[in-house]
């Protein structure tokens, strides 16, 4: 495969032992260029402009900001990476936050590295490859209803409306279209609606309004 044809795959994990696993079962594949590796989110995404991947192998507990987050901030500047969670963590919370803020694949840390590698190659063609019950979990957590908490009567109708917005993974500029506002006006909305929920991200705010 040419070079200018392979995936380009950034490693963000704390741990330097899996790390370096990872970048060595990343090289034996001639369809895999690692690009970069990193050991926190702040230095990942210091280069991510400049190093621009196909896709990331993400940590989710990692020093400093958290792989959530981390990922939230890649999808919202760049909707075209995949990013494929790649962690210890394994309760419903971190599941379906990490999945609500544009994760495309998640995997536990008992996964061999070829076997990551293979997810890899599995997100980049447009799949959303799953450890073993993970997806059991998804299917379930999605199909379960979510009761509404009553914080949403503090919301003005328009708030409401972004917020629905927010909730279907749509970016503020897809919203100020779809709702006919400008772009700041959509910020104002939510500015508002975080200060009325006191929290500072979609996730939390989903998490808020629709307490599991």
């Amino acid at each position: 495969m040419s070079e200018g044809k392979q995936i380009r795959v950034v490693i963000v994990e704390d741990d330097s032992i899996l790390r370096d696993a990872f970048v060595d079962a990343l090289a034996a594949d001639d369809a895999l260029n690692t690009c970069g590796s990193f050991d926190s989110a702040e230095s990942f995404l210091e280069q991510l402009d400049r190093i621009a991947p196909d896709a990331v192998i993400m940590d989710l507990n990692l020093p400093g900001m958290d792989g959530i987050e981390c990922t939230r901030r890649v999808k919202e500047n760049h909707p075209a990476i995949h990013v494929l969670v790649c962690t210890v963590q394994d309760d419903d919370d971190s599941l379906f936050n990490a999945l609500c803020v544009g994760a495309t694949g998640y995997l536990l840390k008992d996964a061999r590295p070829d076997q990551v590698v293979e997810a890899v190659k599995s997100v980049h063609a447009g799949g959303s490859p799953m450890g073993p019950g993970i997806a059991r979990r998804v299917l379930a957590s999605f199909s379960a209803p979510r009761k509404q908490a009553k914080v949403y009567d503090l919301l003005t109708e328009r708030e409401r409306q972004v917020l629905d917005q927010l909730a279907n993974g749509y970016r503020y500029k897809e919203i100020a279209e779809r709702l006919q506002m400008s772009i700041d006006t959509v910020r104002t909305h939510v500015r508002n609606l975080y200060e009325k929920l006191h929290v500072s991200s979609r996730t939390d705010a989903l998490n808020k309004l629709y307490p599991r």
